[in-house]
C-alpha cells in the first residue's frame, strides 16, 4: 500500500463522520485531485528553487572569471592561507550579492558598485588588500534586504510604513555577514550599517557626520547613488551619466568631496 493510500484509508473515515450523506466516490475524487495539487505545487516549488540558485551561480561564475579583485590576490605580500580567505571570501560575496540583486530586482547593482568601489580605493592608492576587503564589502553591503518582503522591490509607490520598513534592512544583517572572518568583519558591518549616513549629518541611522562615517560607507554611499540614478528602476526614469553626475554635485552636501571627485573620474 502506498503513502497516499494509507493516508487516503486514515482520513475518509473522518470525513465520512464529518459529512454523513456524501458518498465515498466524492472523497475520493476530491482526495486525488488535491494531491495531484498538492504534489504539483512541491514540483514547481522545488524546481523554481532549483532554476533561482542555476541562474544566480551562472551569473556569479561569469562575472568571476574577469574580476580585478580576484586576479590580484596572487600578488599580494601574504601567506597561502591568508590568499586562499581572500580567495574564498571573494566567492562568497559575490554569490551573495547576486543573491541580493535578484532578491530586490537591481539587475548587476552588486557588480556595478563594487567595480566602481575597486576602481576608486585603486586610483587612491590604497594598498590591495584593503581594495579586496572594500569591494567585497561593496558586493553585499544591502544584505539586510533579504529580509524584507521580495514584493516591495517591485512597488512603484510605498507608504510610509513600507519605506520606514525598507530603511530599517541595514539592522538586518549582522547574521548574514557572520560568514565573514571576525578580524575583517567590522568593514563589512561598516559597510551594511552606515552607507545611508551623510556626509552633512542628515542621514541614518545615527546621523554621523564628516570623518566619523567609515570609508568604506562613505565611498558606497556616493557610488551606490551614482549606480541607482544610472540603472532601472519601478520609480523612476534612468538617468544618463551627465545628468547622475549633476544631480550627486546638487546634493554634494551629502558627500565626501574626494569620493564625489574620485566618482566623476572614474566613470
Amino acid at each position: 500500500m502506498s503513502e497516499k493510500d494509507e493516508i487516503a484509508r486514515e482520513v475518509l473515515p473522518f470525513l465520512m463522520d464529518l459529512f454523513p450523506g456524501v458518498p465515498v466516490s466524492t472523497f475520493i475524487t476530491i482526495f486525488k485531485y488535491f494531491s495531484i495539487a498538492v504534489f504539483s505545487f512541491l514540483g514547481i516549488f522545488v524546481l523554481s528553487y532549483v532554476v533561482v540558485r542555476f541562474y544566480i551561480r551562472h551569473k556569479s561564475e561569469r562575472y568571476i572569471k574577469n574580476l580585478d579583485a580576484l586576479n590580484s590576490i596572487e600578488k599580494l605580500d601574504a601567506d597561502d592561507a591568508r590568499k586562499k580567505m581572500l580567495r574564498d571570501l571573494i566567492l562568497q560575496c559575490v554569490i551573495l550579492g547576486a543573491k541580493i540583486d535578484f532578491h530586490t530586482n537591481r539587475k548587476n547593482n552588486s557588480k556595478s558598485v563594487s567595480q566602481i568601489i575597486w576602481e576608486m580605493c585603486c586610483d587612491l592608492g590604497l594598498d590591495k588588500e584593503t581594495s579586496i576587503l572594500y569591494t567585497c564589502a561593496a558586493m553585499v553591503y544591502d544584505v539586510g534586504f533579504l529580509d524584507v518582503n521580495a514584493v516591495y522591490f517591485h512597488t512603484e509607490v510605498l507608504s510610509a510604513k513600507e519605506r520606514k520598513l525598507l530603511r530599517a534592512h541595514i539592522m538586518n544583517s549582522y547574521e548574514h555577514l557572520l560568514f565573514v572572518p571576525e578580524d575583517i568583519r567590522s568593514v563589512f558591518f561598516d559597510a551594511a550599517m552606515f552607507h545611508h549616513e551623510n556626509y552633512n549629518g542628515s542621514g541614518y541611522p545615527e546621523g554621523l557626520h564628516d570623518e566619523e562615517i567609515p570609508k568604506i560607507a562613505q565611498m558606497i554611499r556616493v557610488s551606490e547613488t551614482f549606480v541607482s540614478l544610472t540603472s532601472k528602476r519601478s520609480y523612476r526614469k534612468v538617468f544618463q551619466r551627465d545628468e547622475a553626475l549633476k544631480i550627486l554635485n546638487e546634493s554634494s552636501y551629502w558627500y565626501a568631496e574626494s569620493y564625489l571627485k574620485e566618482i566623476q573620474k572614474i566613470v
